[in-house]
């Protein structure tokens, strides 16, 4: 819970709610760049990998912003310590997003779409740093933080 002590129960869930509809259209941007690489007729023109590219960066987005609410989540909220095991958890959970996001190169190569397996491979690295950067290394800080008050005895 925040440190002012204010009960944000429903901010929380109005979070959780909103990274869950991020997560349900990241899941369709997937499934409609699925569909259109196997019922292209000629998935190689330039105008159909624009459109890929254009589905692959809106993909990225909605996850980056669904782990962003995720963690903001965590703030709002009282929840106890994670042991060892669920710090491993939460660590494989980022890394298990990172590797759903890879399948867009993968499956551009595929299809020998290699401009766009690379550019969507350069995007997937940028997410991955992102995620990083502005989500992973917050929820770090924010458990330590968390870890620190409660040691304190301080309810933080």
């Amino acid at each position: 819970m925040p440190e002012d002590g204010k009960n944000y129960s429903d901010y929380a869930q109005n979070l959780s709610n909103a990274m869950n509809g991020m997560l349900f259209f990241a899941g369709f941007t997937f499934t409609v760049v699925a569909i259109l690489l196997t019922s292209l007729p000629n998935p190689k023109t330039l105008q159909s990998q624009l459109i890929f590219l254009f589905f692959t960066g809106t993909f990225y987005l909605t996850v980056f912003l669904a782990f962003d609410f995720m963690v903001d989540v965590t703030f709002y909220i009282e929840m106890p310590l994670l042991k060892e095991s669920g710090k491993k958890l939460n660590v494989l959970m980022f890394l298990t997003f990172l590797l759903i996001g890879l399948t867009f190169p993968l499956l551009f190569l595929l299809w020998n779409l290699t401009v766009l397996a690379t550019i969507s491979s350069l995007m997937w690295i940028i997410f991955g740093m992102s995620i990083f950067q502005f989500v992973f290394k917050e929820k770090v800080k924010m458990d330590r933080k968390r870890a620190t008050s409660k040691e304190d005895g301080n309810p933080a």
